[in-house]
């Protein structure tokens, strides 16, 4: 279920953590890993092709045991990397680590190494992966009120995913990201549309500033956010009813006729 701020993130990063343990055996089975051997240890990636922002499991073997492990892009720029497990960035008691990195949002189109490197710098092992263009994103309606948002909600369309590639949608403000809704399959363009309803009471169902995202299941593409604000509903203007004046007393008897 921006695009991005540290809440979209770290709704990535928990789905990601999720799935980890099965990207890395779907990646083997079908060959798409590439594996890059160093003096004693090896880096493998879930995935050789990815987007700016996008995730890829590294799988670590052959290190020292209990080493903190350092991760790199294309040797200059550092990683944002989590452990599968949850724990330190090192390696186990065998020598061994699986985690997440996130590619930089301005990682540019092309070939880019990734090293990971040992505490004393002795060991250090290097794979390649190729950043691909994020899948772009748009909205309708991109501004609408609070009323018209909580009946219609919003429907958003990204392009640019594989296609038959299952992708999530995921929303986020200032405060906080989540999932949302059921997956949708890209169809034979790449073109995916989510149509988004906010749950009455929910975080997201206020006026302010919203972000969609979409992603592939293992979070290696992740689009450009789709951003859409909500508006308070506007006052009536209607003209007031009138309003009678005084009664005017009768000086003389009143007849009705009819």
């Amino acid at each position: 279920m921006s695009i991005q701020s540290s809440s979209s993130r770290s709704v990535l990063r928990r789905s990601a953590a999720v799935v980890a343990t099965g990207l890395i055996a779907a990646a083997a089975a079908l060959g798409g890993a590439a594996v890059a051997q160093a003096a004693s240890g090896t880096v493998t990636p879930s995935t050789t092709t990815v987007t700016p922002g996008g995730f890829v499991t590294l799988t670590v073997e052959g290190f020292s045991p209990e080493e903190t492990l350092s991760f790199t892009l294309d040797d200059t720029t550092p990683l944002r990397t989590y452990a599968d497990n949850g724990g330190a960035e090192s390696t186990d008691a065998n020598g061994d680590y699986v985690g997440n990195a996130t590619l930089p949002r301005d990682a540019a189109v092309g070939s880019h190494s990734i090293s990971v490197t040992d505490s004393s710098g002795s060991n250090t092992a290097s794979t390649v992966v190729t950043v691909v263009p994020q899948p772009t994103s748009s909205v309708t309606p991109s501004s609408l009120a609070l009323s018209d948002y909580l009946t219609n909600g919003v429907t958003a369309t990204f392009s640019g995913f594989e296609p038959g590639a299952t992708v999530s949608l995921g929303i986020a403000n200032e405060g906080s990201g989540d999932k949302v809704g059921s997956d949708a399959v890209a169809g034979p363009t790449g073109d995916v549309t989510f149509r988004y309803v906010p749950q009455a009471g929910g975080n997201y169902a206020n006026v302010g500033s919203y972000r969609l995202t979409a992603a592939s299941q293992d979070f290696s593409f992740v689009s450009e956010p789709a951003e859409f604000t909500v508006t308070a509903d506007q006052a009536s203007t209607a003209a007031p009813a009138p309003v009678a004046g005084p009664a005017t007393p009768v000086k003389r008897a009143a007849t009705f006729t009819g």
